[in-house]
């Protein structure tokens, strides 16, 4: 009930302009681009209000006693919320500071220059520096806290695929896979191409769609 087991559920969400953002600044200086993702982020939240739940099936012994929560769960509503504030609260006291623009987005100064970059989407990390050490260090600090997971160099965020050649100097993103899926998905990949997109209200019979040779 709000107001009883949880008050504020609001938790803010990385932009996609930060990401692009980040990535002219790791293309404009040759900076190491890494990412990391949290398992089972919204289980590391922490709560604030107590919270009892009925027993388990399977695991009842008495069906007059309830279980106190100690723990946070997938279906709790403030749980979003909490897993934010534990990882915020986890940056800050490392040394980052928050972007007044983007909520998701921190910055680690020395000698007021950026030396590392961190932006988060829920459980999904991206990390820049010109030092792979400064990343090392930030991935050991974050793994001593959380189960994680490591594939390395960034590839991929958020359905976007992260194309780099460093000896040239070029950075993409590409969503050619996402709307690949998307087309699927809605059976259209048959479907043929137009030069000229039409407005929502037109509506086309099938003698006035274009025919393949």
């Amino acid at each position: 009930m709000e107001g009883i087991d949880y008050n504020e559920i609001f938790s803010p969400v990385l932009k996609h302009c930060s990401i692009r953002v980040l990535m002219a600044i790791v293309n404009m200086y040759d900076l190491e681009l890494e990412q990391m993702d949290v398992k089972t982020a919204f289980l590391h939240g922490e709560l604030e209000e107590t919270i009892y739940i009925q027993q388990l099936e399977g695991f009842v012994e008495d069906n007059t006693k309830v279980c106190l929560l100690k723990k946070s769960l997938y279906v709790l509503k403030q749980i979003p919320r909490q897993w934010y504030r534990r990882f915020d609260e986890l940056l800050v006291k490392a040394g980052f500071v928050r972007s007044n623009y983007d909520s998701c987005v921190y910055m680690m100064r020395r000698n007021e220059k950026v030396i590392l970059y961190l932006l988060l989407y829920v459980d999904d990390i991206l990390m820049a520096s010109s030092d792979r050490q400064e990343i090392q260090m930030l991935k050991k600090r974050l793994n001593d806290e959380f189960e994680m997971k490591d594939p390395g160099n960034a590839k991929r965020i958020l359905g976007m695929d992260i194309m780099r050649d460093r000896n040239k100097g070029e950075l993409f993103l590409s969503q050619h896979g996402y709307l690949r899926k998307v087309v699927e998905r809605f059976r259209m990949k048959d479907s043929m191409i137009v030069g000229t997109p039409l407005g929502h209200h037109t509506k086309l019979s099938i003698k006035q769609c274009p025919q393949s040779d």
